[in-house]
């Protein structure tokens, strides 16, 4: 972990060194992604910076090409880009600093301008013991210890790692608590800071909503407002109004799925949503298919794959050049274990490579993974992913 925080102040140190005043902050769009670029773009502006955010679902070779084009930037990747940091590397023309804070699987890279701080990289886990948020939270302390308030992010952001805290969440955890900004009751968690009192676990699930279902209706943007000022009567009514859309497509989902059943192959069920979750951001497809693992229907020695069709639109940024299909990937707790354990291969080392045979691209981790393909191959995808599995036992 002492490896971790000595990279951290050798990326602050290089910040500090540049005269670029400007910076783009490029982020997931789930909770732990509003969170961690909440922090960093409040962090940063304390030190002087202007910050314009950027919310991405899936980090597209084209969009790194584009926003790394531009000189005298600075850009951030908070919980987006560590599985493609070769070419995040690869692309830096500019040689622009570009750092990157993320706990998705990683591998290391060398370049001088590039600063790959993932907690895997120095012996942490980034299912386990770090959440981006809470990099990016340790990133902002380190950069000036005024930035503790924003401790309490860090904790909502990671929400999404099961079990008590450990590691650098346990760390941001006791940092939250010790500034009164949440308040710890038996195992229950209240975060203190958003204007009223709210579970975590309910803050990150509004987040995540607004983010992921409001993802083409400025929910990002709505989102990091309510983690840097609260929420607002506005902001909660726009929250419930996406929970309650997300609700009835889910209902429709599972009932068509009861109705028809999975596509089942030999290691693989998978199932196309087509029009369930139209105009909202593909991560739905992923909260779907968590909450699907865990249902009756569901073959629990099987991956399951769920896939939805991607709108062609980049919210403040324009337009991608093909049609794609989002696919998410899962398992249940008793293939988790087994995965785990080294017995079945990782989401994360075939999902990847399968988008990759169908000119997409995925990451992730090894029980809980994501990518894109070309639409139009659905079919084959699934098969070509069954294969990948049987071969790689």
């Amino acid at each position: 972990m002492s490896d971790f925080f000595k990279n951290l102040v050798k990326a602050i140190d290089k910040l500090k060194e540049v005269r670029v005043k400007k910076a783009l902050v490029i982020h997931h769009d789930e909770a732990d992604g509003l969170c961690s670029a909440s922090i960093v773009k409040k962090a940063l502006e304390r030190f002087g910076f202007e910050v314009k955010t950027l919310c991405l679902d899936k980090l597209f070779p084209s969009v790194i090409e584009v926003v790394q084009a531009e000189e005298e930037r600075i850009v951030f990747y908070v919980d987006i880009g560590s599985f493609h940091a070769n070419k995040i590397s690869q692309l830096n023309k500019m040689k622009n600093l570009i750092i990157i804070l993320d706990h998705h699987d990683t591998t290391p890279i060398l370049n001088a301008s590039v600063y790959n701080l993932n907690p895997e990289l120095f012996g942490l886990t980034g299912e386990k013991e770090a959440s981006a948020s809470s990099t990016a939270y340790f990133f902002a302390k380190a950069l000036n210890e005024e930035n503790m308030d924003l401790a309490h992010l860090a904790v909502i952001g990671s929400v999404e790692i099961p079990g008590e805290p450990v590691g650098l969440n346990k760390m941001a955890l006791e940092d939250a608590l010790k500034k009164n900004l949440v308040k710890a009751s038996g195992k229950e968690i209240k975060v203190l800071a958003l204007n009223e009192p709210i579970s975590i676990k309910r803050a990150s699930m509004l987040l995540s909503i607004l983010g992921s279902v409001g993802y083409y209706q400025n929910g990002p943007e709505i989102g990091i407002s309510v983690c840097l000022n609260g929420f607002s009567e506005e902001s909660k009514r726009k929250a419930l109004e996406l929970e309650e859309k997300r609700r009835k497509a889910n209902e429709k989902m599972l009932n068509e799925l009861k109705y028809k059943g999975l596509n089942q192959l030999k290691n693989t069920q998978w199932f196309y949503a087509g029009d369930i979750f139209n105009n909202m951001g593909t991560k739905v497809i992923g909260s779907f298919c968590s909450y699907l693992s865990f249902q009756r229907i569901v073959n629990p020695e099987k991956y399951l794959l769920g896939m939805m069709p991607m709108l062609k639109e980049i919210p403040h940024f324009g337009l991608l050049k093909e049609d794609y299909v989002k696919v998410s990937g899962r398992t249940s707790r008793k293939l988790a274990a087994l995965i785990n354990n080294g017995e079945k291969p990782a989401l994360s080392k075939v999902l990847p490579k399968v988008c990759e045979f169908f000119n997409g691209f995925g990451d992730g981790h090894s029980i809980a993974a994501s990518g894109v393909f070309l639409k139009g191959k659905e079919e084959e995808f699934a098969v070509k992913f069954d294969s990948q599995i049987e071969k790689a036992f």
